[in-house]
């Protein structure tokens, strides 16, 4: 790796001389010509690294040319830093008589200094460059940049699942075996094979099949890999059911956690990728998870490459994964291959790719791996060379990972993959944290004259790492991917090509065996007392450093040159180490892990080079913190208490770099102006702004430019805190809203403790617009028109006490649908994708007009409302009578609370017809229902509701629902809860309901007899016990 170290460092070095060239500082020193004249002979020797990587040169005197560029090159990428960090600290700290500081002694003195190592390091390179050319390299011309025109792919390869080829005989095997009882307690089904044959996708399918997870009520996944610590284990099991972090260190407290979500409940555990051959580390989890008490039938499935593994578990079943066949590795090959995007399917590439499968051996991860690298190649010369590969004579699944690494586009891509090699093994890779070490390591350098960020690059780096099957999909979240990972095989790749680079140093090796050259560390918790020579001789070249805070104390002052400091969950220090206020180098700070560190010392805002500062419940960043004018990004985990930090981001103007910012708080008395963001041209992601009854008027407002910064996707607005708000008083937040109109880009928009009447004009505008939230706006009388937004996903309102009537006006998007007689009819839809409508504490809010109300041009019947909705909650608008009679086609889940009437329950039972969850709460009777109608009693609109969704109800919740007598179930219910019903006293049960599962009915003091009937007719699949006041219920 030593040559992709090099290549990419020395482009680097050009790029930041560049940089350095142009400040105003350099020039007043006249260290400029110095600066290109070294720049010149970088070049020069950029241009002999391709000269040597065409050559495929490695002979000993080459590689020894390769170290000595590699350490002056080092050097020189130090010096380069610590010159910057001076230019800066000038800049900041002498503002005002800058051109005066340049002609003091000591700044004389220092320039001299600087011309002198410039001079020093110039002699270095003249002596590599001669020795190059007694090795026979000659410059070859190139563009100097990092980053050359390429194809790339825009978007990450999220693979579908569903087209996993040649699996489907695995996964039903799996299916019905997990599902199947057997006599053994606690039974352990194994799916055992070579790595890179789909071991972990095949467990992850059958995990999230319907039929395993209406069995199993609790799930856990856990990743184990060679570490197999039972109560690391039994912690991760914490995590995956609760999504809460657990770092519990005693065996009983952690079982007794457990029991309190798995006791008598049939759980499946995976654990993922199991190393362990030693039976009393499985005695120790076995004996655990027994002591947990889940239901019978629960189940635990691993995977494993090990026989003796799986011996060791005494597994009931163990199946063995098979290689794939001739015909579903060239379908699979074919899919990543020749897909759209991809290269044409020509007989040529066909030959060629399925002479480079069978080499493969039917090993997935080996095929995917190198489609994904092919894809990329459109010429037959190409795919030659490919072929012709000595990579090849590498064994199975490791000739292929090979190959997509040696055919990475840039040295610096090739440097952003080796890095990876210091995560742990199965770790949760971040894209965004990864992308901004990279930035701070230098591989992100953007080409010459180019106006892309380092953070876009990086992504680009981040996807085509992922095409390559260098990267994988991990976790993901409402459809969304939250986290990578990388296949144990990849990181073995990792740990080869950056071996003496990437170094973990282990609790038990106090004496750091031959890790002098490691650039990258990671020091495991328990490694202490290591002597300061030790360190010194070890850890001079570190930079990037993964410690505890405790040994990061001891650390610290021996890392000449360190970049990244990242800083792992400790207990017991308050505070940082006093020595970080040397680390002049540092450009990524993170200690979002330590929860106990409250506040940051002022020295952090000395460390100017500092582009990325990310902390975790931080109620006090420095006072001083926008002196630092490189910074980029700035990350608070968790945002608590905003109002105590108000006077955190004064002269943040300064800080022109800026992309990620918490919050920024509107303060006069701090000298916080809303005018101060408009320089801030790059923010992007959620910018929450709070204060804003600070900002004067629409023209104030109107200087953050929040129209100008297209890549700002949610936005929050906060005018005071609620306590605050008072009605006499005369505000001016409509005037302020208007002058904060953002760009159209805009995806979410937050809007709280607004005091104005209406809401500013732009609203409607956002046609990008996803979500938005209306919060305690209690004096607003009108509700934006947002139907016409194509792509509103979610509406929550919330406190607006003023709101009576919202109104719908037909300037929905258009559409046709076939009438009786087959003619085309022109329909106008209002919120056309709106998927979620949460409206919360609307005390007057009366009715939500239908269209047809609102123009009498228009039938009812050529409007359609809501017509994606699948999600209504409705809580606290006692008042509220009538919705849209449209609005329910797919309406799958409908909660309403604390109505003062049945009327809008009763027409919403003629309309809902497929709705698979229903929750009603404190619903008043009759009050204001038609007499006329045969819905007009609770029992009736309930049996209507009821019979109208009786194939697709699971889940029913009724409470406090005044008249009601009786209730019908249908077939296919799972769970019932009936509580506070003083008149309920029949429960009606279709033929053929055995669907249900879970029943609770309690303080409904009339219902006795038909449940004991009923259950003694053995009618319910399971019950649920709530022995509170009055519950009648019996298992």
């Amino acid at each position: 790796m030593a040559d992709a170290f090099v290549a990419d460092r020395a482009t680097g070095l050009v790029v930041k001389l560049v940089s350095l060239a142009a400040e105003e500082v350099i020039q007043a020193w006249n260290l400029q010509e110095n600066l290109v004249t070294l720049q010149e002979r970088l070049e020069e020797i950029d241009a002999l690294l391709s000269d040597a990587d065409s050559k495929k040169l490695r002979m000993s005197a080459v590689q020894s040319w390769f170290n000595n560029l590699e350490d002056v090159a080092r050097v020189a990428d130090a010096f380069m830093d610590q010159l910057a960090y001076e230019v800066t600290r000038r800049k900041v700290e002498n503002r005002s008589t800058l051109r005066h500081f340049f002609s003091t002694k000591n700044s004389i003195l220092y320039r001299l200094k600087v011309a002198h190592k410039i001079k020093s390091i110039h002699t270095s390179f003249n002596k590599i460059f001669k020795r190059a050319r007694d090795l026979g390299l000659q410059p070859v011309v190139q563009l100097t940049t990092t980053v050359q025109p390429r194809e790339i792919s825009n978007t990450p390869p999220c693979e579908d699942q569903s087209l996993i080829v040649g699996r489907d005989d695995d996964i039903s095997f799996l299916v019905q075996t997990v599902c199947t009882n057997y006599a053994e307690d606690l039974p352990v089904i194994a799916v055992m094979g070579l790595g890179g044959q789909g071991k972990t996708t095949l467990a992850r399918m059958v995990y999230n099949k319907d039929v395993v997870t209406d069995t199993f009520k609790k799930r856990m996944w856990v990743t184990v890999s060679d570490d197999f610590d039972f109560m690391k284990i039994l912690n991760q099991m914490v995590v995956s059911l609760t999504s809460t972090a657990s770092v519990l260190e005693n065996t009983e407290g952690l079982i007794n956690k457990l029991q309190s979500s798995l006791r008598g409940v049939k759980f499946l555990l995976v654990l993922d990728d199991v190393w362990n051959d030693r039976p009393e580390e499985w005695d120790n989890l076995r004996n655990s998870l027994l002591g947990v008490g889940g239901a019978s039938g629960s189940k635990i499935l691993v995977t494993t490459r090990k026989q003796k593994a799986v011996d060791v578990m005494q597994c009931v079943i163990t199946h063995r994964v098979e290689k794939l066949s001739e015909q579903d590795s060239w379908k699979l090959f074919k899919r990543r291959a020749f897909s759209q995007g991809g290269v044409l399917e020509t007989a040529k590439f066909v030959a060629m790719g399925r002479r480079m499968v069978e080499r493969c051996s039917g090993l997935p991860l080996a095929i995917k791996t190198l489609g994904g690298l092919l894809r990329s190649k459109k010429s037959e010369q190409e795919w030659v060379q490919i072929q012709n590969s000595p990579r090849w004579n590498l064994d199975g699944v490791l000739s292929s990972l090979r190959l997509s690494y040696d055919n990475l586009p840039h040295s610096s891509l090739k440097k952003c993959f080796a890095y990876c090699s210091i995560l742990p093994k199965d770790s949760r890779i971040m894209k965004d944290e990864m992308v901004r070490i990279w930035m701070a390591l230098g591989f992100l350098l953007p080409p010459k004259g180019s106006n892309k960020l380092m953070e876009d690059i990086g992504s680009e780096y981040f996807n085509i790492l992922l095409w390559n099957c260098l990267l994988q999909d991990g976790e993901r979240y409402g459809g969304h991917i939250i986290s990578y990972k990388m296949h144990d095989l990849v990181h073995d790749l990792a740990l080869d090509i950056s071996k003496h680079h990437s170094v973990t140093v282990k609790a038990d090796d106090h004496e750091l065996n031959d890790i002098s050259k490691a650039i990258y560390v990671r020091v495991d918790e328990g490694v202490s007392n290591i002597k300061p020579p030790i360190l010194q001789r070890n850890f001079e070249k570190v930079q990037v450093l993964y410690a505890e805070a405790c040994i990061v104390r001891d650390l610290v002052p021996y890392p000449s040159h360190l970049i990244g400091l990242v800083l792992e969950e400790s207990y017991g220090d308050a505070e940082l180490p006093s020595s970080l206020s040397n680390l002049k180098y540092l450009k990524y700070l993170d200690i979002s892990r330590c929860d106990s560190m409250y506040k940051l010392p002022d020295y952090i805002a000395r460390l100017y080079n500092l582009q990325t500062l990310s902390v975790q419940s931080a109620t006090q960043l420095p006072r001083k913190i926008c002196n630092l004018i490189n910074l980029r990004h700035i990350l608070v985990a968790r945002n608590y208490s905003v109002f105590k930090r108000s006077d955190m981001f004064s002269g943040i103007e300064r800080l022109s770099c800026l992309q990620t910012l918490p919050h920024f708080v509107v303060s006069r008395d701090h000298q916080c102006f809303i005018g101060q963001l408009g320089s801030l041209k790059n923010l992007q992601g959620t910018l929450s702004l709070y204060g804003l009854g600070d900002v004067e008027n629409m023209e104030e407002a109107s200087k953050a430019s929040l129209h100008t910064k297209s890549n700002i996707k949610h936005l929050k607005l906060v005018w005071r805190k609620n306590e605050d708000v008072m009605e006499e008083k005369e505000y001016n937040d409509e005037d302020v809203m208007e002058g904060l109109k953002p760009h159209t880009n805009l995806k979410e928009l937050t809007v709280e403790n607004f005091m104005g009447k209406k809401f500013a004009t732009w609203i409607t505008f956002m046609t990008n617009l996803k979500v938005i939230t209306l919060e305690n706006c209690k004096r607003c009388e009108e509700f934006p028109q947002l139907g016409h937004l194509p792509k509103l996903r979610v509406i929550d309102i919330y406190g607006m006490d003023n709101i009576k009537v919202i109104s719908s006006h037909l300037c929905g998007s258009q559409g046709s649908i076939s009438g009786e007689n087959r003619a085309e009819e022109t329909v106008a839809t209002l919120y056309p994708s709106l998927r979620r409508l949460d409206l919360w504490h609307l005390p007057k809010l009366e009715e939500w007009l239908d269209p047809a109300m609102d123009a009498s041009d228009e039938e009812p019947n050529n409007v359609l409302v809501f017509p994606q909705l699948e999600k209504l909650s409705i809580w606290r608008c006692s008042k509220l009578r009538r919705l849209p009679s449209s609005c329910y086609p797919l309406l799958k889940t409908l909660s309403i609370k604390y109505l003062g009437s049945s009327k809008l329950l009763e027409s919403m039972s003629k309309q809902a017809c497929g709705l698979t969850d229903l929750k009603l709460y404190n619903i008043s009777g009759g009050v204001g229902c038609s007499s006329s109608s045969s819905s007009s009693s609770m029992n009736c609109i309930m049996a209507e509701l009821l019979i109208n969704n009786s194939v697709s109800f699971k889940n029913l919740s009724v409470r406090n629902l005044e008249g009601l007598t009786y209730l019908t179930l249908g077939a296919g219910l799972r769970g019932l809860s009936a509580c506070d019903l003083p008149e309920l006293n029949t429960i009606n049960v279709v033929n053929g309901s055995d669907a249900l599962k879970h029943l609770i009915i309690s303080r409904c003091p009339n219902y006795v007899v038909f449940a004991k009937s009923v259950i003694q007719e053995g009618k319910w699949g399971g019950m649920v016990q709530n022995p509170t006041h009055q519950t009648n219920t019996w298992a």
